[in-house]
């Protein structure tokens, strides 16, 4: 693990070595490249060592920047230098002890639209009708209200609540351009860029630049010549996922977070545990510039947020074209099973999407289930084949005939024994992906149909490959899991099936019915949004469910004040806020004993944080990667009584944790599975 230490200035001022400044030092028996975090007089019962040399001056990191990186530090729980390990490159910072050349603009540029890759494209290729698009009146009144702020120079965070197809990019595009002509720089954030891969080729073709992307996925050159280029200032606008929270950027004018809702915006692991929009909203506060927080399905806090006063509403009510919303149906599989035996698609269902083939439209099928079947069952003993490491059941994959732990990435021979019993005869459980594929061909013979899912995307470019197809309508069918709600925009699409409406809404965490409304609604907007208007067939067993005849109407105020109200009984975010702590370990009765005596620590220091504790409770997947793992939820009214909780807690248990055992602490968790 990285550590910082203590080192002499030598024949260097403190105006040379300000935070932020790159510097080589000395470390055992090599030089290392360093970051200048604090500095000071300091009486030291040791001798320290000089430091080697600065880098050139243009290769400082903005002390604004290190700021940021102490305030994850603190906030998030971790330790600064594992903070700077996941801010800086992947190579450290050896690149940057080379004077960094201008980067000449060519209109062939790294636009990499995935976290698993790079790929280049010309600006000639991307869409042309979003330079000429004119904003419709609900989009000139929202470009004029955040302009505002831009144009004062005021922090201010906007909600832009707008429904699918509303026309939220072209607002982002309008702003960037009104913040990069006043010489200031944009920040844009989006849950995950290999599913917009259109994004990065709409900014280029409105402003008539490359936009570079910033991602974990990127080569490591391709993060070395970014870094030099945003050095250089030959960045004016960083367009990226999760990580470019912590580009190094400053004079920043302007932040969107695009879906603000995602849950892929919170890191999981390793630490540091952030979440990219929370880290968008104290950039703003740093840099006094607007943040815009956009979404159809906002997160409640956020919504909350609007409804308080704390941010300002922005309301896109309807669709930016002629096409209206699509019409949402319930289809009661109860009824269903009884006509059509074991089918997995109803037969509304596959009436609805042959009259779209036959139309020359095109069919979106949702499935938020990778493989062939979730579960293989042992006919002998009926137990279904499970990890040997996670408490999960494997996943069958017919693609690459092998039983497939989703988790840590374990495989087995389909075919192999079952290690209850030794019985070699199994009955497949469920469905998945993979399953519904089979069947659609044979439903739609001749149909071409793609499959979008991380089996299938799993080699780079894999993904821009199968968007593409279907754009272009070389297929006719796009079945996929998650990935195909977010963000895509296809003109002929005018069907949209989900096949488990259900899904998710038995997991036992409070969001579950939050995150079920906001993917069902998400894929549903990927339907007609061009002319001809397009139909959405939602598959349920639970057609009363309330939530369920929310997206049936496109009601997201409804959903709010049903779920908001919930949240405040059980004292939930947004009404008060979480840490999560986990003991983790792959010795059961270790990690129990561990968390028993940390319950204690914690039960002793809540009433002074005037905080509450759930648990201690094994987790809802109680071992994964061979660890059992045992969790204790907290909830707080003040953050900083929670953070010092957290602190002392942490600083007590520590010298404790018997040997392979591990505390993690997650602020404002996003999962609690």
């Amino acid at each position: 693990m990285p550590q910082a230490y203590w080192y002499g200035s030598g024949s260097l001022t403190e105006s040379d070595l300000r935070p932020g400044t790159l510097v080589e030092v000395p470390l055992r028996t090599t030089s290392v490249p360093g970051v200048v975090v604090e500095t000071g007089t300091q009486e030291l019962a040791f001798v320290v060592r000089p430091i080697t040399r600065l880098a050139p001056d243009d290769a400082r990191v903005p002390a604004e920047w290190i700021e940021l990186l102490r305030w994850i530090s603190s906030y998030y729980l971790t330790p600064l230098p594992l903070v700077l390990q996941a801010a800086l490159p992947k190579t450290a910072t050896h690149f940057l002890f080379h004077p960094p050349k201008r980067v000449v603009k060519r209109r062939k540029v790294v636009t990499s639209t995935s976290d698993a890759g790079t790929d280049s494209r010309s600006l000639d290729q991307a869409p042309a009708h979003i330079t000429t698009q004119v904003p419709t009146a609900p989009q000139q009144e929202a470009i004029a209200r955040v302009a505002a702020s831009l144009d004062a120079g005021d922090f201010k965070t906007f909600l832009l609540h707008g429904i699918t197809g509303s026309g939220k990019t072209l607002v982002y595009l309008h702003l960037a351009k009104r913040a990069l002509d006043a010489g200031k720089r944009v920040l844009v954030l989006l849950p995950e860029i290999a599913l917009t891969p259109q994004t990065i080729g709409r900014f280029e073709a409105f402003l008539g630049r490359p936009v570079p992307a910033f991602h974990s996925g990127l080569s490591d050159p391709a993060r070395r010549e970014l870094w030099k280029q945003l050095f250089a200032g030959d960045a004016d606008i960083v367009v990226g996922a999760r990580s470019a929270a912590l580009a190094p950027l400053e004079n920043l004018g302007l932040i969107i977070v695009d879906e603000e809702h995602d849950g892929s915006y919170k890191q999981s692991d390793p630490a540091p545990r952030y979440h990219a929009r929370d880290l968008a909203l104290y950039r703003g506060r740093q840099s006094q510039c607007p943040v815009v927080l956009g979404s159809a399905t906002p997160s409640l806090e956020s919504y909350q947020a609007a409804q308080a006063g704390r941010y300002e509403l922005i309301e896109l009510k309807e669709r930016a074209t002629a096409a209206p919303l699509p019409d949402v149906k319930l289809v009661d599989m109860r009824a269903q099973l009884g006509l059509q035996g074991n089918q997995l698609l109803s037969i509304p269902l596959r009436d609805a999407v042959q009259q779209a083939l036959d139309a020359g439209g095109q069919a979106i099928l949702f499935l938020n289930r990778r493989g062939y079947t979730p579960r293989r069952v042992c006919n002998a003993c009926g137990e279904p084949r499970t990890c040997p490491y996670c408490a999960v059941s494997l996943v069958y994959h017919r693609s690459t005939q092998e039983l497939m732990c989703h988790y840590c990435g374990y495989t087995a021979g389909p075919d192999s024994a079952c290690e209850q019993c030794g019985g070699t005869v199994f009955t497949d459980a469920g469905k998945g992906v993979e399953k519904v594929e089979e069947n659609l061909n044979a439903i739609f013979p001749g149909v071409p149909i793609g499959r979008l899912d991380r089996d299938t995307t799993a080699k780079q470019g894999e993904t821009e490959r199968i968007l593409e197809e279907f754009r272009q309508g070389e297929t006719r069918i796009l079945l996929g899991t998650q990935m195909v709600a977010k963000g895509h925009d296809f003109p002929k699409v005018s069907v949209v099936g989900v096949l488990d409406a259900d899904a998710g809404l038995e997991f036992a965490d409070f969001r579950a019915g939050e995150r079920a409304f906001q993917l069902i609604t998400q894929v549903a907007g990927r339907a007609g949004r061009h002319a001809g208007g397009g139909a959405v067939w939602l598959q349920t067993f639970r057609p009363e469910s309330p939530l369920l005849n929310h997206a049936l109407t496109h009601d997201y105020t409804g959903f709010f004040r049903n779920e908001i109200g919930t949240r405040r009984e059980l004292g939930y975010p947004p009404f008060r806020r979480l840490l999560l702590c986990e003991m983790q370990g792959a010795k059961e009765e270790d990690v129990r004993r561990a968390m028993e005596r940390f319950a204690v620590i914690l039960r002793e220091l809540a009433p002074q944080a005037h905080a509450d504790l759930l648990g201690p409770a094994y987790a809802a997947l109680k071992r994964i990667r061979n660890a059992w793992r045992l969790h204790v939820l907290i909830k707080g009214d003040f953050p900083n009584q929670l953070q010092w909780l957290a602190e002392t807690a942490q600083s007590r248990m520590t010298p404790e944790l018997p040997k392979g055992v591990k505390l993690r602490m997650d602020r404002d968790p996003v999962s609690l599975l």
